[in-house]
């Protein structure tokens, strides 16, 4: 075992130990200092990277009912309580489906076709590809983009040079920053429960992200605008437009497979859209029309490519990480923090309230893992933020998530690993243009993030 492991487990061991010793009282009770027990501890063997996640998974409710946090129907609640988890493994095959079908692939490489040889184009062209494949995938897409922006670099032999890089930005942008924008089922699910701890009876609707942080949508393109400025590249690139008609014409006319991909999302599309007037649970539409790919002819997709690729790991990290605000809510751990930490941000403004939760997801992300994040502090930052009177419960931390995409090294967010491993830059450029991109992103978050949300009334 290497020293940083063995200073990981003291610390997540040590810390533990220390929450278990502090005596309880009739505000700090015995169920909610169980509570903190397991979770931190579970949360700290995954931020840590310590134990696979799926172990944390199974271990988490093991553990509140051990310890005597909750019972057993309270702590796995998020399996019996509603569809959330079967529609979590829904999206996941259904983004598997787009894939195999390829259909996601052409979407890219035709938005390419249409740069005319424009580095600049190629770089937006990219970026409004990417986001379509992370719409249609509901944020599972990622790696299509990825592999796509370093196959255009690898084929134009743009490693390790500014134009290269650039690509790779707008690869970043669409893996981790489209996270906070682009509609994903898990996020309300997840984020939702987190606040419960604190509100009760918060409900997050679905489209909450998208509409709510809008402005990021235009940051991201402001900032690939700059990075064009500060980087200067080459106004065309030999070979760029043959590449993407090259890779294009290989697919030939849209295959009868495609086409009926395309109608399994417009389906997908409409039954969500429709929810106000079919009246049916959302998390239906996810479980069902995944299915019908696999239908007698059909012929879109199968077990091999679509279903034995589904992270189940993952997916009992993430149950458990749900379980966590449905757990805590039990306990009372949300009126205990406003009870105690409140007091002291007394007289902080809501601005710079929201600003420092940005500030504190930044240094998170060094710590532990965006998954953690998610599971840990919805609730505790929906306590503080409505003890100082924000009125949407969610923000707090909406803002924290921020920081998903604003890192300092490659191994705080998996997405970006996988990025950085392809080889397009040094780890020094790595760190340039991530720094100026965080700093970017700060400034316009006073600028065009706080406006709209005082104008939204979530504020």
């Amino acid at each position: 075992m290497s020293n940083a492991a063995k200073i990981k487990w003291a610390a997540t061991i040590l810390i533990s130990i220390c929450i278990y010793l502090i005596p309880v009282n009739e505000v700090f009770t015995f169920e909610m200092r169980a509570f903190l027990v397991a979770t931190v501890f579970s949360l700290s063997l995954a931020a840590f990277e310590l134990v696979p996640n799926m172990l944390v998974g199974l271990l988490l409710p093991v553990l509140y009912v051990i310890l005597g946090a909750a019972p057993v129907n309270t702590a796995l609640g998020i399996w019996s309580g509603s569809f959330m988890i079967f529609m979590v493994i829904g999206g996941m095959i259904f983004a598997n489906i787009l894939d195999e079908s390829g259909l996601l692939q052409r979407i890219v490489l035709w938005a390419g076709t249409k740069c005319k040889g424009s580095f600049a184009k190629i770089l937006y062209a990219l970026l409004i590809a990417g986001l379509c494949v992370m719409l249609m995938t509901f944020t599972n897409g990622w790696m299509v983009t990825l592999v796509l922006c370093y196959g255009v670099v690898k084929a134009l032999h743009l490693e390790n040079t500014k134009e290269g890089i650039l690509i790779m930005i707008v690869g970043q942008i669409v893996s981790t920053a489209a996270l906070n924008f682009v509609y994903n089922p898990v996020v309300p699910a997840l984020w939702g429960n987190g606040v419960k701890m604190a509100v009760p009876d918060f409900e997050m609707a679905g489209w909450a992200t998208m509409v709510y942080n809008l402005p990021l949508t235009i940051i991201q393109f402001i900032i690939v605008f700059i990075f064009i400025k500060l980087y200067k590249p080459a106004k065309t690139i030999n070979g760029g437009q043959e590449y993407f008609e090259t890779e294009y014409g290989k697919l030939g006319k849209l295959t009868v497979k495609e086409k009926k991909t395309v109608v399994l999302v417009v389906l997908l599309f409409a039954y969500i859209l429709l929810q106000p007037i079919h009246k049916l649970d959302a998390n239906y539409g996810f479980i069902l029309i995944p299915m019908l790919a696999f239908l007698p002819g059909m012929d879109i997709a199968t077990r091999k490519k679509s279903l034995d690729n589904v992270n189940l790991g993952f997916i009992v990290f993430i149950a458990s990480c749900m379980g966590i605000g449905t757990v805590g809510g039990a306990v009372g751990i949300g009126p205990a923090i406003s009870t105690y930490v409140t007091p002291l941000l007394a007289g902080c403004p809501k601005p710079v309230f929201l600003f420092l939760c940005i500030i504190f997801g930044i240094v998170m992300n060094v710590l532990m893992t965006p998954s953690a994040m998610q599971g840990m502090f919805p609730g505790p930052l929906a306590a503080l933020g409505t003890g100082l009177g924000i009125a949407y419960p969610a923000l707090p931390f909406m803002a924290m998530f921020f920081a998903n995409d604003m890192v300092f090294f490659p191994y705080e967010n998996a997405y970006l690993l996988v990025m950085f491993g392809f080889g397009v830059m040094s780890m020094k450029e790595f760190m340039k243009y991530n720094i100026i991109k965080m700093g970017i992103t700060l400034v316009l978050f006073w600028v065009l993030v706080l406006p709209w949300w005082y104008l939204l009334g979530l504020i």
